[in-house]
């Protein structure tokens, strides 16, 4: 019975937001290491939570597709929609995404590796964006500890300031292949002034849970709560990604 429980935890987290993502929408924290000829499928989504109609069920979701080059080398395609609140879901982006290995896992004290992903908007009004994140990744006896420190910056002919930082953690005890609890932290610092301000910034925390079902199939499921004036009340991300090894 006990065994049971993450499953149904996960499938009704990713129904309500299916069914049911934000300026700053939670996200995925990378690991640096790849694994090469691994090809994954994956979903992720994320919803907020407020009392505040206009900060209210802004969702993101995503479908994405990976293919592990070689042992430092894995590339991505996906496309994105999102949703703002009192509005529709639409189709928003496609991106390209690739993340580097910089070592092979356990060569140094620290794992570290880049992800550089640009983002092609649909739409003429909306501006395209760069993304640049260090990864880094240290295990401490049964807790892995991951850290995702970098930027966003829109570019094209409808980019606007910027770039935008971003500093997301997260921290698990590798219980079993089931579930693995931990907790997160992300954050958005945002760009000039705001880096000034904490209240001006977007900081989220909260419980997390990552397991493995069926093998190949993983998940992560996380309920944050804001901490900071910009940020709202609660926000919720899922993650299922399905992999194949050749």
């Amino acid at each position: 019975m006990r065994s049971s429980s993450p499953v149904i935890f996960c499938a009704s987290l990713c129904a309500s937001m299916i069914s049911s993502l934000p300026a700053f929408a939670l996200d995925e924290i990378y690991s640096p290491n790849v694994v090469a000829g691994e090809i994954s499928a994956e979903y992720s989504g994320s919803r907020t939570f407020d009392n505040r109609t206009d900060k209210n069920n802004a969702q993101e979701h995503e479908i994405a597709f990976e293919y592990g080059v070689n042992n430092h080398w894995l590339t991505a395609a996906s496309g994105g929609f999102t949703k703002e609140p009192q509005q529709e879901v639409q189709f928003d982006y496609l991106e390209l995404q690739n993340r580097f290995q910089f070592f092979e896992q356990g060569q140094y004290w620290l794992d570290s590796g880049l992800l550089v992903a640009f983002d092609k908007a649909v739409h003429h009004a909306n501006a395209n964006t760069l993304e640049v994140k260090l990864l880094l990744q240290k295990d401490i006896g049964r807790f892995t500890n991951t850290a995702n420190i970098g930027f966003d910056q829109t570019v094209g002919k409808n980019a606007a300031g910027g770039p935008d930082y971003v500093f997301l953690w997260s921290t698990r005890y590798r219980y079993n292949e089931l579930a693995q609890p931990g907790f997160e932290i992300q954050s958005d610092l945002g760009a000039g002034a705001a880096l000034q301000h904490f209240n001006q910034q977007a900081h989220y925390a909260g419980p997390a849970l990552y397991g493995s079902l069926f093998g190949p199939l993983h998940y992560e499921v996380a309920y944050l709560f804001g901490v900071s004036g910009a940020a709202t009340q609660g926000a919720a991300r899922a993650l299922l990604e399905y992999e194949m090894h050749f």
